[in-house]
């Protein structure tokens, strides 16, 4: 273990200032703080959250956690296009743990209706949940025993508790009802991952052609409830989301970036001493090759302009973001409604329809 925490912790916040956004700049300082808080030794070990000291191994993991979250930030200010979309999908809420902070509202029950916005005022997405016959409910369920003892009682209560703890609450089923009708049209850089499962549909039989079990049947529906909070891409809050869409839109101009520290000026000594290394490297190896095309076969740097934050925000974000209403906030079983917008459909469909008028009045003056 070669690393210093203190130096890593360092070169963490100073690559984390240089980054575009100064959203970017505060989520990922809190995020870096708050990873290294976490093992704070609050006696004269570090310990984890359960009180146990930390092992080598662990330390050994942390540490190279830690480095790599530093190249990921080095190359997001260099341009590289795939970890840019990566701070900026942690910074909105699309992966990491802000996700799940924002997933809070639709996995737990709901309180009141004022948690989220007032009605819609424009066309959106709706998705409701009060029909019985939901998409999510399981069609094939292992019969229910009938015993009346109360150890089988309570096996049943107990079988009950587990179904109904992966079963998706209304409002996430509403959220991925929306999702499953725009994923096809989401589209970032890197890997690609699978889409929503909206339907569950376990076997009715295992491979002995036996009625499927009790506990295959839980391990299924907890695995397909898994896969899909995973994927669930919960919305902004309306202030960050019309935020977001100005500086996609341009109606917000797009910050600037920040200045860095110039390096520090080397002695003379030193200067000389590292012109005759690359002279004595040249006699003794040779002169080396330049860059290469495989160098950039993760992608390659950009500069880093308002027009290429646009495009990334766009993609990464804007596109996997909803803005969410409610179409009935004065009803017992008010309904959401999700609306995804990208800030460029809209601009287009109007200049469309704006040639379109033009040339059916040139028509008219040419043929009458």
């Amino acid at each position: 273990m070669t690393t210093n925490p203190t130096h890593l912790y360092r070169s963490l916040l100073r690559e984390a200032s240089y980054l575009p956004l100064p959203q970017c700049r505060t989520f990922i300082k809190s995020y870096i703080t708050t990873s290294f808080r976490r093992y704070i030794p609050k006696y004269h070990k570090p310990t984890t959250r359960t009180g146990n000291p930390i092992s080598f191994s662990r330390q050994i993991e942390l540490l190279h956690r830690g480095r790599k979250f530093l190249t990921g930030l080095k190359r997001a200010n260099e341009g590289y296009i795939i970890h840019l979309e990566k701070i900026f999908r942690m910074t909105y809420g699309r992966i990491g743990p802000r996700r799940y902070t924002l997933l809070d509202t639709f996995t737990k029950p709901a309180t009141s209706s004022d948690e989220l916005a007032s009605p819609p005022d424009s066309p959106t997405t709706t998705a409701t949940n009060t029909n019985p016959d939901s998409p999510t409910a399981a069609t094939t369920a292992p019969p229910i025993t009938t015993t009346t003892t109360p150890a089988a009682a309570r096996r049943e209560a107990h079988w009950q508790q587990l179904i109904e703890k992966w079963t998706i609450p209304p409002r996430l089923e509403a959220l991925l009802k929306s999702q499953t009708i725009q994923q096809t049209h989401f589209d970032r850089i890197g890997r690609r991952k699978p889409n929503v499962r909206l339907r569950f549909h376990p076997p009715e039989t295992n491979i002995w052609g036996k009625p499927l079990p009790r506990c295959r049947y839980k391990n299924l529906k907890h695995e397909w409830y898994k896969h899909n909070v995973q994927l669930a891409l919960p919305p902004l809050a309306e202030n960050e989301y019309n935020d977001l869409h100005d500086l996609v839109s341009g109606k917000t101009e797009m910050p600037g970036l920040p200045s860095r520290r110039p390096r520090a000026r080397r002695s003379q000594a030193d200067q000389e001493q590292e012109e005759a290394d690359k002279q004595s490297s040249l006699i003794l190896e040779g002169p080396k090759p330049g860059i290469r095309m495989k160098e950039y076969r993760y992608g390659r740097p950009h500069n880093i302009t308002p027009r290429l934050l646009r495009h990334v925000l766009l993609r990464s974000v804007l596109k996997q973001t909803p803005l969410v209403k409610m179409t009935g906030a004065e009803k017992p079983r008010a309904s959401l409604a999700f609306r995804w917008d990208d800030a460029q459909s809209s601009n287009r469909l109007d200049i469309g329809n704006l040639n379109a008028a033009v040339n059916k009045q040139q028509l008219d003056l040419l043929f009458g």
